[in-house]
């Protein structure tokens, strides 16, 4: 097997690329590819490959068996290696880098003493056609398996920032028990029931790892929600209090068209009635949704933009949200306006204009916002990205309606187009369905 296509062949079939293979898996779904991304990846892989290939040419035995701790040792080149090799290829952290690295070995690992186990039952030699075929055949099975687990989390990691100890510990853990405590057991009389269940300790290493991911997740999302209810509860406080305020002054007017019938001059009780409409005249603008909630938020924002030479206009049947809890209706169409007013409130006076609408289509219900937009809007994965000094909380007001829209079991886009951005919201209605 000293020939070229020998060569090739136990390549094909080696740990390195097997290795290789899993790192591009965990990574090409979750970091974006560096400037010439391909030239990158075959600098790394290349030596790599053939260099390993020629170690184990050169010991007929294969890799220093006479050494174990040797011949598990030199797995850490190409693993280490490759290691360095993600942030070079890939927009990475070394902390992921090293995540990534640690659950790559942990599958490939897998892949290994499952071989070990099919080839025992199979008894066909280790290197050859055979089993170059049984080898990729498990490769698709397993790595396949493993994408669709971890798919997910490697599409939507806007935000996760990893523990660094806790990253570090489970390295310590899976290159320990990989590189050299997952001892050879070729020649033992337990040789296919050692490899098994060195691969259910491999499972287990992918589990723990997948056990990191979610509770980051977890913790992540926890903490934007809290703060949000914690944000929006107070919003709502705030918004009763002004209603409350409004309630009182309302109380003070009626005191105040008494006092008109004692005036006598015609041109001070003119000046008089003009001031008391004035101080009412919002009412003549106030959203009646059917929806006291809704009501309180609309009436709210409506004086917000009165003060600040803001139109917003809209049309909506309050009466179809009564499926939305207080807090998420607070949350989504608080969130949704506000950004708006942000939005608009820097661009000149004929382009601050908010609308907004709200009908029911079938069983869903269709939300939507537009307001003017005279600068670009800077977007990743769908979602807009803050103009905001403070980045630490980016998109927090977009992430809470994102939220609470799949929360419902429904769906959201962004567009911006025409100095407009649009935000649609298509959501089950319950209260149509039932009709």
């Amino acid at each position: 097997m000293n020939t070229l296509g020998g060569h090739l062949l136990r390549i094909l079939c080696s740990f390195p690329l097997q290795l290789l293979i899993a790192m591009h898996l965990f990574a090409w779904p979750t970091f974006k590819r560096r400037s010439f991304f391909l030239l990158r990846a075959l600098f790394f892989a290349l030596p790599v490959l053939i260099g390993f290939e020629m170690s184990v040419s050169l010991f007929p035995a294969g890799l220093l068996p006479q050494e174990p701790v040797l011949d598990r040792g030199l797995l850490l080149i190409p693993t280490a290696w490759f290691c360095l090799m993600l942030p070079c290829c890939y927009v990475c952290t070394p902390r992921e880098a090293l995540f990534s690295t640690s659950c790559s070995l942990a599958l490939q690992n897998a892949l290994y003493n499952v071989f070990r186990v099919t080839m025992c039952a199979a008894d066909f030699p280790e290197v050859g056609g055979t089993a170059l075929w049984v080898s990729w055949g498990l490769m698709l099975l397993l790595y396949g398996a493993t994408l669709l687990t971890f798919w997910k989390w490697m599409l939507d990691r806007e935000g996760h920032t990893l523990p660094r100890h806790r990253v570090i510990q489970n390295a310590l853990v899976i290159w320990l028990f990989v590189i050299f405590f997952n001892s050879r057991a070729t020649g033992s009389a337990y040789e296919p029931y050692i490899y098994l269940a060195y691969s259910f300790a491999d499972a287990l290493a992918l589990g723990m790892q997948h056990g990191l991911m979610r509770e980051t997740d977890l913790a992540l999302k926890n903490e934007i929600i809290e703060q949000l209810l914690a944000s929006e509860q107070k919003k709502q406080q705030m918004s009763a209090e002004n209603i409350e305020l409004i309630n009182r002054k309302c109380h003070d007017l009626k005191h105040q068209i008494e006092a008109l019938r004692h005036i006598s001059s015609d041109e001070e009780r003119n000046a008089y009635i003009r001031q008391v409409e004035k101080a009412v005249m919002f009412y003549e603008s106030a959203v009646k949704t059917g929806n006291e909630t809704l009501d309180l938020i609309l009436m709210e924002k409506q004086l917000y933009c009165k003060e600040h030479g803001i139109t917003l206009t809209g049309v909506c049947d309050g009466a179809k949200l009564r499926f939305l809890s207080t807090t998420d209706l607070y949350a989504l169409f608080g969130n949704a306006l506000e950004n708006a007013i942000e939005s608009v409130s820097g661009e000149a006076p004929e382009n601050r204009i908010i609308s907004f609408r709200s009908a029911a289509r079938g069983d869903f219900l269709s939300i939507h916002f537009e307001n003017y937009l005279g600068h670009k809007l800077n977007m990743r994965d769908g979602m807009p990205l803050t103009t905001k000094d403070d980045q630490s909380y980016h998109g927090f007001g977009m992430l809470s309606i994102r939220h609470i829209v799949e929360k419902y079991g429904g769906t959201m886009s962004i567009r911006t187009d025409q100095n407009r951005f649009r935000l649609d919201i298509l959501l089950p209605c319950p209260e149509t369905a039932e009709e």
